[in-house]
Parts: structure tokens; C-alpha cells; sequence
């Protein structure tokens, strides 16, 4: 085992650099995506109250609408929503309180559901 790694060391650097680093990048995804699935399978995490602290990809996932559908009732084209914009930068962005684009965000929330 140990000779047929030295082997490959010395005849095939670029292919086991390449083959190492592929391996490093599934795992760094398979562990991303295995602590996504923990987050989300928590109840409490499930329809959390809007903040403004919040994202409307995260309130979006929390209350399991579509982005594209969230992104419209708060204002933003569906197609060109920025990403990683709290609801606070939207609210200031729109020049009206946080408070009146949570409240209004909640009403459409809470009309979503069944």
C-alpha cells in the first residue's frame, strides 16, 4: 500500500494533488449539506417569526415559500433579488421602517399557509 502511494507520488503528483483536492471538496459539500439538512429538520426553525436580521432566502426557507414569491410581495424583482440582503437593508433601501416591511412580510406569511 505505503510503495503503491509513492509509486503514484513520484510518476503521478499532478493526478493525486487533483485526485486530494477533488476528495477535499466532497467532503467540505457532504458535510455543508449534512448540517443544512440538521438545521432545517428542527422544528424551530420552522416558521421563526420575521427579524430584521434576516434574509428573504432564510425567511423563505423557514416558512417554505418561494423565494420568487417572497421576493415580489416584499418589493424586489423575483429575478434580480440581491442575495444576502437583510430585511433591514430592504426596508432602508425602500425608505420605510423595518417594522411596517416585517408587518407586512408577516401578513403575506401567514396568508401562505393552509
Amino acid at each position: 500500500m505505503i510503495g503503491t502511494i509513492r509509486h503514484l507520488w513520484a510518476h503521478h503528483r499532478l493526478l493525486v494533488i487533483a485526485f486530494g483536492l477533488a476528495v477535499l471538496l466532497t467532503l467540505f459539500f457532504a458535510l455543508r449539506l449534512a448540517l443544512a439538512t440538521l438545521y432545517w429538520s428542527d422544528p424551530a426553525h420552522l416558521q421563526q417569526p420575521p427579524e430584521r436580521w434576516m434574509t428573504p432566502g432564510y425567511v423563505a426557507r423557514s416558512w417554505q415559500v418561494s423565494p420568487q414569491a417572497l421576493a415580489t410581495a416584499l418589493g424586489l424583482d423575483p429575478d434580480a433579488a440581491p442575495r444576502g440582503q437583510t430585511l433591514d437593508d430592504i426596508a432602508a433601501a425602500q425608505g420605510k421602517p423595518v417594522e411596517t416591511l416585517i408587518a407586512e412580510l408577516t401578513l403575506f406569511l401567514n396568508a401562505q399557509q393552509p
